[in-house]
């Protein structure tokens, strides 16, 4: 597990499901099972997620974008 901060609030997320051929898979089937990827790769918190950022989907889809380029990073 990895922290990130964003929007002033630190966020923690499953590093590896960022590089996982089946999260990968569900986010592009979009749906639930988008949604279930996006709680995969947010470590079971992504409703806690949300709300930390006012319920705002554009604030969490910045978020998503942010965490899948940090996902080609060795550090990860």
């Amino acid at each position: 597990m990895h922290t990130i901060t964003f929007e002033g609030h630190e966020i923690t997320y499953n590093a590896k499901s960022l590089k996982s051929w089946k999260v990968q898979k569900q986010l592009a089937k979009g749906g639930a099972d988008a949604y279930d990827a996006v709680d995969v790769i947010l470590c079971g918190k992504s409703d806690e997620v949300a709300e930390m950022l006012g319920d705002d989907a554009d604030k969490m889809t910045e978020l998503l974008v942010m965490l899948g380029s940090l996902s080609g990073d060795s550090k990860n």
